[in-house]
């Protein structure tokens, strides 16, 4: 088997693969219209290890972030309390979840994140640390940050419209992508430089979330 069609097929990945399936079938169901901020087709193919990251305000916003980058095999940071019973964790686990305590600085989940991305794969977080039905982004953690600078990853921000009746089109805004290491002043990141960038990542957030 050539090395290419390795990647198009792993049998270790097989439920998420499945999942990218059902991704792509959701596609035209969704009719889901990807945007820049300036209102433009957002035509860029993401390709290498990176975070993606949005707002979460519905259980929908997994499957619409996995629609907007169907074509790529995505894990996603999912909370402990959502992944309670064993059917449930088994699913979530075989389609990529990575479990993460947010009580505690869970190093176990950064590792396997870090891990994660530097073997080339997406990674979903959403960074306001739960489900928040308040329109803006007024603020976010600090953890999609520190795992971008340990893999030495960009970040990708993107904003999840509601949808305001059944008819309407899905919309996304996906934003400037972000390279954490651009902003460091020093070898080793410093909290100043932590929160300089997640305040560049807000930001950004919010200007996607501006852009209608």
């Amino acid at each position: 088997m050539s090395s290419k069609k390795a990647k198009l097929f792993n049998l270790k990945l097989f439920p998420m693969d499945m999942a990218r399936l059902i991704c792509a079938v959701l596609l035209p169901i969704y009719r889901l219209k990807r945007l820049t901020p300036e209102g433009e087709k957002y035509k860029n193919k993401v390709k290498g290890g990176a975070i993606v990251v949005a707002n979460h305000s519905s259980f929908e916003d997994p499957f619409l972030v996995g629609v907007s980058f169907w074509y790529r095999r995505m894990f996603f940071l999912a909370a402990d309390v959502v992944m309670k019973g064993k059917l449930r964790s088994a699913l979530l686990y075989g389609v990529g979840a990575i479990k993460i305590t947010r009580e505690i600085t869970d190093i176990n989940a950064i590792k396997k994140s870090v891990e994660t991305l530097q073997n080339g794969h997406l990674l979903s977080i959403f960074p306001q640390g739960g489900i928040d039905r308040e329109k803006d982004v007024e603020t976010i953690k600090s953890g999609a940050v520190l795992i971008a600078l340990k893999a030495d990853v960009p970040i990708i921000p993107m904003h999840i419209y509601p949808k305001k009746h059944w008819y309407n089109r899905r919309k996304v805004v996906i934003g400037k992508t972000l390279y954490p290491k651009e902003y460091i002043t020093k070898k080793i990141p410093t909290t100043s430089d932590i929160n300089n960038i997640t305040e560049i990542l807000m930001n950004e957030m919010q200007r996607c979330m501006n852009q209608g």
